[in-house]
């Protein structure tokens, strides 16, 4: 996952600020009983989608529409006042100035342009504004995850802090009620700690901090399990970005997860990580990767490989790119197909942008996989790209991630994660 904050993602690494992410993941293989499931990280079992699952397959068929959370109460929060001017796509905004949109007000944490207020990470939410027709929120949108494909969610995340620690989450009662939720309708959720930034800041040299001697390593891993147990999650998703293969790093990474591993399937708790592409878009091999070492490998249910970001442009997620990363976990690193889950973004480079306001700007994005958005050519995965790395996936690995999924549109018909879904059921 790529590190700000995000509200939301469907499992995949990008989040900006630091709300709440639904991370997803799709898996392929059988259904397993709640006592199979304790045996995944044992590299015999294959990994399902539900638990139980109602039926084996690639994914849990598609329900007729998504499946309400339950709520927690009101938690209306208190009414922004209207000072702001109304959001113009045009406009240049930067850390700090504020604007009206679709009923609530936002401020800008950097710069941005062309990014809309209510799916971009860029932008605080500062509330409803009084005497204005309100729009759902990005929390308000966890209300509609399909669980008829959604078989795991992540929630991010759980920020670290230098002497081991886990800052609260900014978004207690939602994680709760989307845990009850999954639960309830047979899928699972994992607490995501880490992410690429934190305010602004890369939390890199926090995890360095946080595991510089066992004792703190220990300490870390003790205080991940606590919170992990406290809401009642079903597992940890270990997003450092990244460990390195020069200095210590590495070393300490698998450290950490090595005790997570035997803390976290003590309890028949699931521990996976979100790790480097392993490829360039060039297609050569990306040299950090290996501080992902064997050992942690062994030790993971299964890792969320981040293939997307190659760079700005072309460059970004393409089909080939897809094809490298994979090849490189399984075949180069030698993991069962099982195991590597592909990641695939809904986003575009260089803006940035969300491919629902994408799709908002420019209707007939879904079937290309490049556009000219607010007069910047960017690069994206419409529909059939998504497919073609979908179908895959399927055949080759252990299912899809996504980052993030309210950056989706609500168009079923053009919908990236029904395009997903729909993948599944084919023969």
């Amino acid at each position: 996952m790529k590190g700000k904050s995000r509200l939301f993602y469907a499992l995949g690494g990008f989040a900006l600020g630091v709300l709440l992410t639904a991370g997803i993941w799709l898996w392929s293989g059988p259904a397993l009983d709640a006592n199979a499931a304790g045996a995944l990280h044992d590299g015999q079992s294959e990994p399902c989608a539900l638990l139980p699952s109602p039926s084996p397959g690639w994914l849990i068929p598609l329900r007729d529409s998504p499946i309400p959370l339950e709520d927690d109460g009101p938690g209306i929060p208190a009414p922004a006042q209207p000072t702001a001017p109304a959001w113009d796509s045009a406009a240049v905004y930067t850390g700090g100035d504020t604007v009206r949109y679709q009923g609530r007000q936002y401020r800008a944490k950097w710069w941005t342009q062309g990014e809309l207020p209510d799916r971009s990470d860029v932008w605080e939410d500062l509330g409803i504004l009084s005497g204005e027709a309100v729009q759902p929120s990005k929390a308000d949108k966890l209300s509609c995850v399909d669980f008829g494909i959604v078989t795991h969610l992540c929630y991010a995340f759980a920020i670290p802090t230098a002497d081991g620690g886990l800052r609260d989450l900014d978004n207690p009662d939602t994680a709760r009620a989307l845990i009850r939720s999954a639960h309830a309708n047979g899928a699972k959720v994992l607490l995501s700690v880490g992410g690429w930034s934190y305010n602004d800041s890369p939390l890199e040299h926090v995890f360095l901090a946080a595991t510089a001697d066992g004792a703190k390593i220990q300490r870390f891993a003790e205080n991940i399990l606590a919170m992990c147990n406290a809401y009642g999650f079903d597992g940890v998703d270990m997003d450092w970005e990244h460990p390195r293969v020069d200095g210590t790093s590495a070393r300490q990474y698998e450290t950490l997860m090595l005790i997570l591993s035997e803390k976290l399937h003590a309890q028949g708790k699931l521990l996976t990580a979100a790790v480097l592409s392993g490829a360039t878009a060039d297609g050569n091999i990306y040299y950090d990767a290996a501080a992902h070492t064997d050992a942690v490998l062994n030790a993971v249910d299964f890792i969320n490989v981040m293939a997307y970001d190659g760079g700005d442009g072309s460059r970004h997620s393409p089909y080939q790119f897809a094809v490298d990363c994979g090849t490189y976990w399984k075949d180069t690193r030698g993991l069962p197909g099982y195991k590597v889950v592909l990641g695939v973004p809904f986003y575009a480079r260089p803006s940035w942008a969300d491919y629902a306001a994408i799709l908002a700007a420019v209707p007939d994005a879904y079937c290309r996989d490049h556009v000219t958005y607010n007069g910047m050519e960017v690069y994206y995965n419409g529909v059939d790209l998504i497919a073609e790395k979908s179908r895959y996936a399927k055949e080759t690995l252990g299912g899809v991630m996504i980052w993030e999924l309210t950056q989706d549109t609500s168009d079923a018909g053009k919908s990236l994660l029904q395009t997903i879904g729909r993948v599944s059921k084919e023969s």
